[in-house]
């Protein structure tokens, strides 16, 4: 969108009127190759051809250089240093010669609608970076996106200089000697957040240890060198790990945009592949207690004997795998009435892989309450929640396990899931709304194939493939292999949701101690759902427990 005229003087003139006012102060040289993988060329390729930018905190002009020559945008600026200003003005139609934390944007540039406001590694030179941001919005045209830039105080390196007793500024880098504020993933939205501005795009950086500022550690005979595998599993083993720089397109949130909130999977699977290779180290052998609770009512017998014995099979697998110490299994009868307790007890009167107890005659608890009943009675270190309508594949708790010993972070392992006709079931899914459940549930199929991408966005279709799905928000009940301490610490299930929705409850409060992972070597077979096609009384149980939880974690309607 066009500016009206400037009545500030041009460029020229402001950089000899505050030459002597700020201090020099290092200049940021750097290359911009429009097909690297560095953030200045990533943020680049956000911005369409021919745009109004802003580009606060300009340096030596080298974005405004290729947005002008390559992209032929129109491009002002704000920076503070006057022998930056000297080799940017020739790329920039007006620019500032002003402090960002005491600049008055809309009266520098009144008049102006940019399609892009650009804050490249500038929100952490600033004291109080929230003041700067919370000017963006009214310079936005309609549709118009900040994209910034920030460093990962997260990343490997930095946490590894801090566990060796370090923490040396430099000229650049993520401990630049200017920067005054540190940002992660989380603290980053957060900020957004608090200033009505949401990510509507995120990416990465993904910067190797040996080609960081932090090499020294790693190099043979190092501080890393002398670490225990563990420790270096543990520091290495993120997502996020290795990520050096975080990049987003944020917006206004009366815009309407979904929110983005984690890295695209191959931003994450770059990560993975940089210390691959280290993880390759041999771990010793973990070998976890277990507890099995499955809770029923009115059962199919036949299918629950199948359970079992899938079960069994899965248990000597992992057995032989030298992965499972001693077995609890707790079969709990919520009903109804007293006549299931003799056909359940002797399902568990044969040999079994386990200890294993029937406890029945409490009436319907509901599905969390009875697993919460199941808890008091379970004392393993590790803790799986199934359906009884659920068969494991024999290397199903192998996987599982193996992978919370290889991922100590990780508080529940969510499984692949196929139908009884071998059809991909997905059950992890985005946070809900309204529409979506409406569409899934109660839509005649003719309307749901119309809304079909709209659902795969919310099962997470597209991030089911072969590789691990870190944070997925939503995990599902019928199978959930947990940390027994992350339940502990958020008290197990809530009980009031009866049935339906407490494993939505249960996935969110546990990614608040630990994290999800979808790990699709670990397979099962599913035969249960669809709520809508079980007559009245599980709609109404359906529906009850949607209001309870959107009354709970907030309302999205569409």
């Amino acid at each position: 969108m066009i500016c009206g005229p400037f009545t500030a003087p041009l460029a020229a003139d402001l950089r000899f009127e505050c030459m002597s006012a700020v201090p020099s102060a290092h200049i940021y040289h750097r290359r911009l190759d429009p097909h690297s993988q560095d953030s200045l060329a990533k943020l680049a390729r956000w911005v369409r051809p021919g745009s109004y930018v802003l580009d606060l905190g300009a340096g030596p002009g080298v974005l405004g250089r290729y947005l002008t020559e390559t992209l032929h945008c129109v491009v002002d600026g704000v920076e503070y240093n006057p022998a930056a200003i000297a080799e940017a003005v020739a790329w920039y139609r007006h620019i500032e010669c002003a402090d960002l934390e005491q600049i008055r944007l809309a009266e520098r540039f009144e008049g102006c609608r940019y399609d892009f406001i650009v804050c490249a590694d500038i929100l952490e030179h600033l004291r109080q970076p929230g003041h700067l941001l919370a000017q963006l919005a009214e310079l936005l045209a309609p549709q118009g996106r900040i994209l910034l830039s920030v460093p990962n105080a997260a990343y490997a390196g930095l946490i590894a200089d801090l566990l060796a007793g370090e923490f040396r500024y430099r000229p650049e880098g993520l401990l630049d000697a200017t920067h005054l504020r540190f940002f992660t993933r989380a603290s980053l939205l957060r900020l957004l957040a608090e200033h009505d501005l949401r990510s509507r795009a995120l990416d990465a950086t993904v910067m190797a240890l040996e080609q960081s500022e932090f090499a020294a550690l790693w190099m043979e005979g190092a501080w890393a060198a002398a670490q225990p595998v563990e420790l270096i599993r543990a520091l290495l083993d993120r997502p996020e790990a290795l990520v050096y720089q975080f990049i987003v397109s944020a917006a206004p949130a009366a815009d309407g945009e979904p929110t983005i909130e984690h890295l695209p999977p191959e931003v994450e699977a770059a990560a993975q592949s940089a210390w691959a290779s280290r993880l390759a180290v041999p771990v010793r052998p973990t070998k976890f207690s277990l507890s099995v609770a499955i809770v029923t009512h009115a059962p199919d017998i036949p299918v629950l004997i199948q359970v079992l014995q899938r079960l069994k099979q899965a248990l000597a697998h992992a057995r032989q795998q030298g992965l499972l110490d001693a077995v609890h299994l707790v079969l709990l009868d919520n009903g109804p009435g007293t006549s299931w307790r003799e056909p359940l007890q002797g399902l568990l009167g044969t040999p079994w892989e386990a200890s294993a107890e029937l406890v029945s005659g409490h009436g319907n608890v509901g599905y969390g309450g009875g697993h919460n009943l199941a808890l008091q009675r379970c004392r393993g270190e590790v803790h799986l929640i199934l359906n009884p309508d659920v068969l494991l594949e024999e290397d199903a708790l192998s996987e599982g396990l193996a992978f919370l010993a290889q991922h100590p972070a990780v508080g529940l392992v969510a499984p692949a899931v196929s139908d009884g006709n071998g059809q991909a079931q997905y059950l992890c899914k985005n946070y809900p709304t309204v529409l979506d459940l409406a569409l899934r549930g109660f839509a005649p199929a003719w309307l749901r194939r119309r809304f079909q991408p709209r659902l795969d966005r919310y099962e997470l279709r597209h991030r089911a493939d072969d590789a691990v799905l870190w944070d997925p928000p939503i995990a599902s009940g019928c199978f959930m292999l947990c940390r027994r301490a992350a339940l502990d610490r958020i008290g197990g299930f809530r009980p009031d949701y009866f049935l339906y929705f407490e494993d939505f409850d249960l996935s969110l409060r546990l990614a608040a101690v630990a994290r999800l992972a979808w790990v699709p070597r670990v397979r099962i077979l599913h035969l249960g759902g669809h709520a809508a096609r079980k007559g009245f009384r599980h709609i109404a149980l359906f529906s009850r427990a949607a209001l309870l939880f959107f009354k709970r974690h907030g309302w999205r309607w569409w």
